[in-house]
């Protein structure tokens, strides 16, 4: 009967190939032994009785779980193509992500009674499991800032994502060119011809919406005739956001086009518009930001700036690894991939302008 690799030792293999169990144990952590014959002799052995390493042995021996903590529930599809890019890096990399998160309850939710965790449970979960390093999406970032001990006194790399924390944390950042985004935000609909431009922010406490919100804001201020009225969506699920964006909508503010801090937020928008019987984007364009993947599905569908979701995961994992395994040292690295805007059919022309002026064209994509 051939034993499972659960009762198979390097001193069973040993036998089976006739050699010393230290000879073995050369040869399995991959050096060099004088016989060539004797590494096969040994690895077909190994192979024979289905031998697998113990990594957690290994890791006592190197200090090294070769597991990475990775704080981020995959509740949208932006988030899911970030842990993709996570995953393929790690695992390339011979390392294993332990993604966990704390009950969310937002329109994806899975569960909404499932256990109560708060995230420094979570964190002590991750410790516990002795990862190599932690990568953070923005609620969790700022949970670290109230926690960074649980970090930083045990010299743990760690990486956010879209949540830039001060110098003295120490955490290295990946996101994307925030400013370039507001930027082409603002030029993309002050060419159109709008003026009176309202901006459904994200919440203040993420660091990606206020760097979205004042390169829009800066934008608009130097624009000639150009001027903007924000309101900040609260903290918590997004669908928080459905009354910020019909407060937006009130007659009075006069408002031609809007600009959703994200794709989420923008499907709030639209449902606003529709309870006025205001028509996108005849009475109102409107403008997202990520480019999740039902925004060209919507109807119609949503231009938005596109944040390379998946790169975004791979640069993360990369500054990780870079960190756990001493490649990366020194000042800490702030990452930005580039933005794109995404022109689809939700934004034109204001209706009063496209009657008295047809403009230039402007060039469609996507739907």
């Amino acid at each position: 009967m051939v034993p499972t690799y659960f009762q198979v030792s390097q001193k069973k293999i040993a036998e089976q190939a006739g050699v010393s169990q230290s000879t073995v144990s050369l040869v399995l952590s991959g050096r060099r032994v004088n016989s060539d014959e004797t590494s096969q002799r040994v690895l077909e052995a190994a192979e024979r009785l289905k031998y697998r390493p113990n990594l957690l042995v290994r890791g006592i021996q190197t200090g090294k779980s070769r597991m990475i903590g990775v704080m981020m529930p995959p509740f949208a599809y932006y988030w899911s193509e970030v842990l993709y890019g996570i995953h393929d890096v790690l695992a390339a990399g011979e390392h294993v992500p332990i993604t966990l998160w704390t009950p969310h309850t937002g329109g994806t939710a899975r569960r909404r009674n499932g256990p109560v965790l708060n995230g420094l449970e979570q964190i002590h979960r991750l410790l516990d499991r002795r990862v190599d390093g932690v990568i953070l999406w923005p609620p969790f970032a700022a949970l670290f800032k109230e926690h960074v001990q649980e970090f930083s006194s045990r010299n743990l790399p760690v990486v956010t994502i879209h949540h830039l924390l001060p110098p003295e944390y120490c955490a290295d950042y990946v996101g994307t060119d925030e400013a370039a985004g507001g930027r082409i935000v603002a030029e993309h609909l002050y060419n159109l011809g709008h003026r009176r431009i309202g901006h459904l922010a994200g919440p203040g406490v993420a660091t990606w919406a206020t760097a979205r919100r004042k390169a829009f804001e800066d934008t608009i201020s130097r624009l000639p005739g150009a001027t903007s009225i924000t309101l900040e969506a609260p903290a918590g699920d997004t669908i928080m956001g459905l009354h910020t964006a019909r407060a937006l909508l009130e007659p009075q503010n006069q408002l031609t086009a809007i600009f959703a801090a994200s794709d989420l937020y923008a499907k709030l928008v639209y449902q606003a518009a529709l309870e006025r019987n205001l028509r996108i984007p005849s009475d109102l364009s409107v403008i997202g930001f990520s480019n999740d993947d039902f925004s060209a599905e919507m109807s119609p569908p949503l231009t938005t700036v596109h944040q390379p979701a998946y790169e975004i995961g791979q640069a993360a994992a990369e500054l990780v690894l870079g960190r756990s395994s001493g490649r990366i040292r020194g000042r800490i690295q702030h990452e930005e991939l580039p933005v794109n805007l995404v022109v689809r059919r939700s934004t034109s022309q204001p209706w009063q302008t496209s009657r008295s002026n047809p403009g230039p064209t402007v060039s469609q994509s996507g739907n």
